[in-house]
C-alpha cells in the first residue's frame, strides 16, 4: 500500500524545466548558467558550488515580488491537479520534493493542495530583498535524504511510499521508495540512468500505478 507519493517538481509538475533556469533567462544569464551546470553534471563541482555560481548572476538586492512575478508565467500541468485530486481522495499524501526555488515550489504547493513540500529556500533580508544566498534542503543527487525526513515526520517507512520524476537526478529517490514512475516527455526517449521501475507519458497514468 503506497501512503505517500513524493513528486518531483521542475518538469515534472510544471511545464518549466528548471526554476533556476525561469530566471537565467529572465535576466539573459542562461548561457553563462549553462556551463556551470554541465560541470556539475560531470561531476567537476559539487552542488554548493553550483549554487553560489548560479545565484553569483543575479543582481543583489531584487525584491522577492521580482522573482514573484517571473515565477507567476509558469504553468502548473493541468493533468497534475486532477492526480493531486484523486490521491488526495483516497488518502494518500502529496508531497513535492525539489531542487528548485521555493518562491515558485510554495506557489505550485498552494495551487495544488500539497500536503507538503521541501525545496531550496531563497534568504531575503527584513526588507524583503534577496540576500544572495540559498539554503540548499535538496541536493538533487540526493533527494532520498529529503524522502527519510519526511518518512520520519509521518512514521511511514519508504517501502510504502512512490517517487514520480522527469529525469536521471530523480534517480537516488527512485531507487528508495517501493514505487518509481519516470514521467517522459511524450515523443522523447526516457533519459539514460534513470532507474524507475516505470515510465509513463502523462501523469494521469500514475494514479493506476499507485493506487
Amino acid at each position: 500500500m503506497i501512503r505517500i507519493v513524493f513528486f518531483d517538481m521542475d518538469g515534472t509538475l510544471v511545464e518549466d524545466e528548471s526554476s533556476w533556469r525561469t530566471v537565467h533567462r529572465f535576466l539573459g544569464t542562461d548561457h553563462i548558467a549553462r556551463r556551470a551546470l554541465e560541470k556539475f553534471s560531470r561531476g567537476e563541482i559539487s552542488y554548493e558550488e553550483f549554487v553560489k555560481h548560479d545565484v553569483s548572476l543575479w543582481p543583489r538586492g531584487l525584491p522577492r515580488a521580482f522573482f514573484e512575478q517571473v515565477f507567476s508565467k509558469v504553468r502548473v500541468k493541468p493533468e497534475a491537479h486532477w492526480v493531486f485530486s484523486q490521491l488526495g481522495g483516497k488518502g494518500v499524501l502529496r508531497v513535492i520534493v525539489t531542487s528548485g526555488l521555493d518562491v515558485l515550489a510554495e506557489r505550485v504547493c498552494r495551487m495544488l493542495a500539497a500536503d507538503g513540500c521541501v525545496s531550496n529556500q531563497m534568504v531575503f533580508d527584513s526588507r524583503g530583498c534577496f540576500t544572495g544566498i540559498v539554503k540548499i534542503n535538496v541536493d538533487p543527487s540526493r533527494k532520498v535524504d529529503a524522502l527519510k525526513k519526511v518518512c520520519e515526520k509521518y512514521s511511514i517507512p519508504l517501502n510504502e511510499t512512490a517517487a514520480v520524476g522527469d529525469t536521471a537526478y530523480d534517480k537516488s529517490m527512485f531507487k528508495a521508495v517501493k514505487t518509481s514512475i519516470l514521467c517522459a516527455k511524450p515523443g522523447a526517449p526516457p533519459p539514460d540512468g534513470h532507474e524507475a521501475m516505470f515510465v509513463v507519458s502523462s501523469l494521469k497514468d500514475i494514479v493506476e500505478l499507485v493506487c
